[in-house]
């Protein structure tokens, strides 16, 4: 089973990437080094950390592939033979053989607790050294056995992440992921660990935004929210007086009544109190969407049209605003500068057909439209174009 850890050296001669030879609380071990060195922080403790004894030599190559090729196959049979004639119910999945031979972990699987004295004696009586059988858990079992997860990545739990830590439906149902448990559940049949990487920013746009049902006041005038997006932090708006349905950041909202723990909307009509200030600034930032201005729309000078060949785009600033220019098939579009995801810029790249990919997370609009391809429904902002000789001119 491979483990990450800290480990202490009084050696220079080690690069990352290198392998080396490291003393753990198991025994000797073959290692590789993943950082450069860094100083140890003056509150840090160093008694649980390992310690870095020397770089693998040839000896070294030959006994680790020795335990790999010849040893470890047999310890296998060995000790399937065993649990067969103990009539233990028990499953084998992988032997850990110590470079130095202090000790061999057996780790094995079982829906019952087992008494396995006998085949400790037995194993220690084959092998002469301390022998370790460690019982695992489904997520576990993933770590050590699986190969690829849904995405057709590598396990999260066998590349990089160390604490595997709780995962709830919540997590699931925040996200408005399916209801399908082949859809949410990894190889170790438990719901995915990735569901908590985006978790945090989900709670937080559900406490920014506000709950359905409630009362706000827009541009557009006041309406009642019908629905949120919290990935794109907008919400859906039917505006009063003529049930028009529009899509909004939470920026946009000039009002909404505060939000009650565990409140996800109700019939009743609320009072809307004004946004104070410093909330109203901190959407600004957390969205990264700017306030609209109080000048009317004009159209402003922008560009040459031989700053952007076709099938390419540029970005540029209109009446301080970030904006993101495209020529399409010879004719210019231009919409909002930031990918409503996690901010990317999306002019300076080249258009892939018709469609506005982000640079971050490629995340795809329609240039035309400025619909959204790859999640949920909405679009960018848009902008009025026009060209006047060789300027491109924005209306904003």
């Amino acid at each position: 089973m491979l483990l990450i850890g800290k480990f202490k050296r009084d050696r220079d001669d080690l690069r990352k990437r290198q392998k080396c030879v490291v003393r753990t609380e198991r025994g000797r071990e073959v290692a590789e080094l993943l950082t450069s060195f860094q100083p140890i922080p003056e509150d840090m403790s160093t008694e649980a950390m390992g310690t870095v004894l020397r770089r693998v030599n040839e000896e070294d190559h030959k006994t680790a592939q020795t335990l790999e090729k010849e040893n470890h196959p047999r310890e296998i049979g060995f000790f399937k033979e065993q649990i067969k004639d103990l009539q233990l119910p028990m499953k084998l999945l992988e032997v850990d053989h110590i470079l130095g031979s202090e000790r061999i972990i057996f780790y094995f699987a079982s829906e019952t607790r087992v008494d396995f004295r006998e085949l400790v004696r037995r194993l220690a009586g084959e092998y002469r050294t301390r022998i370790e059988l460690k019982q695992i858990g489904a997520r576990d079992q993933a770590r050590l056995v699986g190969d690829v997860g849904h995405c057709g990545q590598e396990l999260c739990c066998r590349s990089h992440l160390k604490d595997l830590g709780g995962i709830t439906m919540d997590m699931a149902k925040v996200q408005k992921h399916t209801a399908d448990p082949t859809k949410i559940t990894g190889r170790c049949g438990k719901l995915l660990c990735c569901l908590r990487y985006e978790y945090s920013g989900y709670k937080e746009s559900r406490k920014m935004l506000p709950p359905r049902g409630s009362d706000v006041l827009t541009k557009d005038g006041p309406g009642r929210v019908v629905q949120q997006n919290l990935l794109l932090r907008e919400v859906v708006i039917e505006l009063d007086g003529g049930g028009d349905r529009v899509v909004m950041k939470a920026a946009e909202i000039e009002g909404a009544p505060k939000r009650v723990a565990g409140c996800t909307g109700c019939a009743t009509r609320k009072k809307v109190p004004e946004i104070r200030t410093q909330v109203r600034k901190k959407i600004e930032k957390d969205t990264m969407v700017r306030s609209m201005t109080s000048d009317p729309p004009e159209f402003r000078r922008v560009a040459k049209v031989s700053q952007i060949p076709v099938g390419e785009s540029l970005p540029v600033i209109a009446n301080s605003v970030p904006i993101a220019l495209f020529n399409l098939e010879g004719t210019f579009h231009a919409t909002q500068g930031d990918c409503p995801h996690q901010g990317g810029a999306l002019g300076g790249s080249k258009l892939d057909g018709n469609h506005i990919v982000c640079p971050l997370h490629k995340w795809r609009f329609d240039c035309e439209s400025g619909a959204y391809m790859s999640v949920g429904t909405g679009s960018l902002r848009k902008y009025e174009v026009k060209v006047d000789g060789e300027d491109i001119l924005i209306k904003i």
